[in-house]
């Protein structure tokens, strides 16, 4: 019996070396596959009766397959944006189709050379479609993030070109302390509309005291400022431009010009030279700007002016608006009652009046002033185009759209002007010396054409445009496994989920678990080729010892055989 075991025995040691020369082979073949983890064979000896101090049985052995999918092996670095390797514990879940709704299985793998197909899908070398989970336009993950379900198949086809409003400007200017009362410094700021199309602000400094500067803005063509105060105050014709808290309360806002020669007084809140001829010029202050009328008089005590005539006041560069007198009043400006008449008009007209040439220069936004060592000292906004926010910046409202419909606050463009902080130097400044502009950045960008992808250490995929926005709109997941090694390979470098390998969890790359994400690089082949040769030599006389033992057993069996003859 003894004899036929050692056989038998024999016979399996050669079917369990062979199957260990199998796995040897398949290392060596796959030395270079990215992310393949080498295979080992363990052999396990098999018993057919229990051994006593006077009887031997052989029962032989077989060799059982070890995968080491645990086996973090070597990153070698790439220049494809796409290629991908994990750190530590962890599977890229990839799907059979590109849409998990047509079917199909999941599968893990290691193997992160991904390419774009002709579709934008990332998918591995064997045509695996790389999962991730889809970010809201604010980087934010979806509610299912436990689930294989609510992943979406990595696509960047669907991108289209971007643009981004600008926001925020920052500035680092000198204004020279030496310059007269009334001394003008101007700063050109380039902005973005909400499309992205290109616009220029004209940020004015004019000084009106000593260590005192008014801010000025101006918008050119179509631009507006808006009341920063309620959405009524925007008329979104390009023509237009609405002041609705504006007064004419005080002689700086208005002026009646009189020739020498006749008797006049004092009229409301503004005065009339006396003594008075003729009232024939109108002058409204709007800003730095004096807008100025010529009106027609009789010099008695006749109507100059009847309801429903229209006044026409003409300012600095071209820039007019025109004024309706409404009801029934008739203005005598050679009168006192006359005039006050024209005033009242002009304060309830002044609300809604129309200038042409686009927008008016040099609204006030602010007024800033400055320490005796030249930092920055306070900034007071000017209502209703300015205001101020917790950080010490002026804000205004701008708008582009040139839609009369429109006139709520989604029309509007909010811009933080940050000229420095109080007390510092880090801003605008009023030294001795020249005008210096040190920086003007914002955050704009105009119209930008998708130019490729990055991805980084959390798995995060970044799409890039050719105006510098960068949005995020992938992240990676990685599945982990209790047993990793009990996963079941499948071709094409990927592995299946199994009882043995234990629950599926994902989770963000650095999180629990799992590892990080190495983009530009890929994971080698855990095989070792040196070690591999010496198995596959050990292997190999193993195998001809067992072939041995069957051929010393074959001459046993023959000198038995002889015995009978």
């Amino acid at each position: 019996m003894s004899i036929y075991g050692a056989l038998y025995s024999g016979v399996s040691g050669l079917s369990a070396q062979a199957q260990a020369l199998g796995m040897i082979s398949d290392n060596i073949s796959n030395v270079n596959t990215v992310g393949y983890k080498s295979t080992v064979a363990r052999f396990q000896t098999l018993v057919t009766e229990a051994a006593s101090t006077t009887t031997y049985a052989p029962g032989g052995v077989r060799s059982l397959p070890y995968p080491k999918i645990d086996q973090q092996g070597l990153l070698q670095s790439s220049s494809s944006p796409t290629d991908l390797a994990i750190i530590g514990d962890g599977f890229f879940v990839v799907h059979e189709g590109a849409s998990a709704a047509s079917g199909g299985t999941y599968f893990f793998t290691r193997a992160g050379g991904f390419k774009v197909d002709e579709t934008g899908n990332l998918v591995t070398s064997s045509g695996h479609y790389l999962q991730g989970w889809r970010l809201d336009p604010l980087g934010n993950l979806p509610a299912n993030t436990t689930l294989l379900t609510g992943l979406e198949t990595v696509n960047v086809s669907a991108l289209t070109g971007a643009a981004n409003a600008t926001s925020y400007i920052e500035m680092g200017v000198n204004l020279p302390a030496q310059d007269p009362i009334g001394g003008t410094r101007l700063n050109t700021v380039q902005l973005f509309d909400k499309q992205g199309v290109t616009q220029n602000l004209t940020l004015e400094w004019v000084k009106t005291a000593s260590n005192t500067w008014a801010l000025l803005g101006t918008l050119p063509g179509s631009g507006q400022f808006a009341d920063t105060d309620t959405a009524a105050a925007i008329l979104a014709d390009a023509s237009t431009q609405y002041f609705p808290n504006a007064t004419l309360a005080s002689t700086t806002n208005m002026t009646l010009t009189a020739a020498a020669g006749n008797v006049g007084g004092a009229v409301g809140a503004f005065t009339v030279p006396a003594p008075v001829a003729l009232v024939d010029t109108i002058t409204v202050n709007i800003g730095p700007d004096a807008y100025t009328a010529t009106v027609p008089t009789d010099g008695g005590a006749g109507n100059d002016l009847i309801a429903g005539n229209t006044i026409a006041f003409t300012g600095p560069g071209g820039r007019s608006f025109t004024v309706t007198l409404a009801g029934a009043a008739t203005y005598n400006l050679d009168g006192a009652i006359g005039q006050t008449a024209l005033k009242t008009a002009l304060d309830s007209a002044f609300s809604g009046i129309s200038f042409s040439n686009g927008a008016i220069a040099g609204l006030p936004l602010a007024t800033v002033t400055f320490n005796a060592d030249g930092s920055l000292g306070a900034i007071a906004p000017t209502a209703p185009y300015g205001a101020l926010d917790v950080n010490n910046r002026v804000q205004f409202y701008v708008d582009y759209d040139g839609n009369a419909a429109t006139t709520s606050t989604q029309d509007r463009q909010l811009i933080s002007l940050d000229i420095g902080t109080p007390g510092q130097v880090d801003g605008v400044t009023q030294f001795g010396g020249s005008f210096v502009t040190s920086r003007v950045t914002q955050d704009g960008l105009s119209f930008g054409n998708y130019v490729g992808m990055s991805v980084n250490d959390q798995g995060i995929v970044t799409a890039q445009f050719d105006n510098g926005q960068q949005r995020q709109i992938f992240k990676l997941p990685l599945a982990v496994f209790n047993n990793p090694n009990g996963l079941e390979a499948q071709t094409g470098n990927v592995y299946g989920q199994t009882n043995r390998s234990g629950t599926l969890s994902l989770q963000e790359a650095g999180a629990g678990a799992a590892g990080h994400v190495s983009p530009n690089s890929l994971e080698s082949s855990t095989v070792d080729l040196a070690a591999e040769f010496t198995n596959m030599i050990i292997t190999q006389r193993a195998y001809s010892a067992n072939a041995k033992v069957i051929s010393t057993a074959d001459e046993m069996l023959d000198e038995l055989i002889r015995i009978r003859r």
